[in-house]
């Protein structure tokens, strides 16, 4: 009854867009004592929301940074959210062996040892960042998925924050030339049938931190959508978002035109490694496939 009292509060005080509603006015509203208004106005104030209490005139919401389950907004699937984790995608990924449904978010304030690509670290400066992990059933191919997830930061972005970001292949995100975002998506197989049963898109948005957050080796190269804040959205918020944009792709991910479009590396030279040999190429263009087709020197 509390968590529904907490919700509903939310809801009126969203929906007044800033004005001031008296605690009667709630009470009878929401059809609970005043009390229970004033104890989930607490709550909502506990958990980040910039939520002021005028004398005489009631209640108001100016926003904040709310992180907990009522900010990520309506969603489909289990939200999961957390202060800290080792890593978002080891956390779903043990959710998804133990059988959590197709669209499972999982989103945490911090990561004690975030990952990228190649087994590289991926820092994740407490409290100034996008963290979160989305679990998808059934899976298409982790490249598809990859670039979906690409697109669906940079949809959510746009329409949250107003801002462009731009792609690197194949999974890195840029905003005025320094990377805001890495994706990292891994898969579930059946051992039995060797078929993909699920994969975890993990995704780290870089948004109020700076060059201070990060080890001196990643300053000059790492950069957020508003350093040193504060953001016009909260945490939750835009990875709600940003969940919501990628379930919307799936399953048939149609969406590589636009990938292409927001991807800045064709027509540049780039190092090309194998695993067997390094070298030098010109980017062309990216497949059907989601590759990248590239000339050697």
């Amino acid at each position: 009854m509390a968590s529904a009292t907490k919700q509903a509060l939310l809801a009126a005080l969203s929906a007044a867009q800033g004005e001031c509603i008296s605690g009667q006015q709630l009470a009878r509203q929401l059809g609970v004592s005043r009390a229970a208004v004033h104890k989930a106005a607490a709550a909502l104030t506990a958990q980040g929301y910039a939520l002021e209490a005028v004398s005489r005139r009631g209640y108001r919401l100016l926003g904040g940074d709310p992180f907990c389950a009522e900010a990520v907004g309506p969603y489909p699937a289990p939200v999961q959210v957390y202060d800290t984790l080792e890593s978002s995608n080891r956390t779903a990924k043990l959710l998804a062996l133990d059988g959590a449904p197709h669209g499972t978010l999982v989103l945490t304030a911090h990561q004690s040892a975030g990952r990228g690509r190649l087994g590289r670290v991926f820092e994740s400066p407490s409290g100034k960042g996008v963290y979160l992990s989305v679990l998808l059933r059934p899976a298409a191919s982790a490249q598809t998925a990859t670039i979906g997830a690409a697109v669906a930061v940079c949809r959510a972005v746009q329409e949250l924050c107003g801002l462009e970001l731009g792609i690197k292949w194949v999974n890195d995100l840029y905003y005025q030339g320094k990377k805001v975002c890495g994706i990292l998506t891994e898969a579930g197989t059946d051992l039995e049938s060797g078929r993909l049963e699920w994969l975890v898109v993990g995704i780290g948005l870089n948004l109020t931190a700076t060059a201070a957050d990060w080890p001196p080796e990643l300053a000059e190269k790492a950069g957020s959508l508003y350093p040193g804040g504060p953001a016009p959205v909260s945490r939750a918020a835009l990875a709600g978002a940003i969940a919501r944009q990628l379930l919307a792709l799936c399953p048939a991910f149609d969406c590589l035109d636009e990938y292409r479009a927001r991807c800045f590396v064709p027509g540049h030279w780039v190092t090309v490694c194998t695993g067997t040999e390094t070298y030098a190429a010109k980017a062309l263009a990216i497949d059907e496939e989601g590759r990248l087709v590239v000339q050697r020197e």
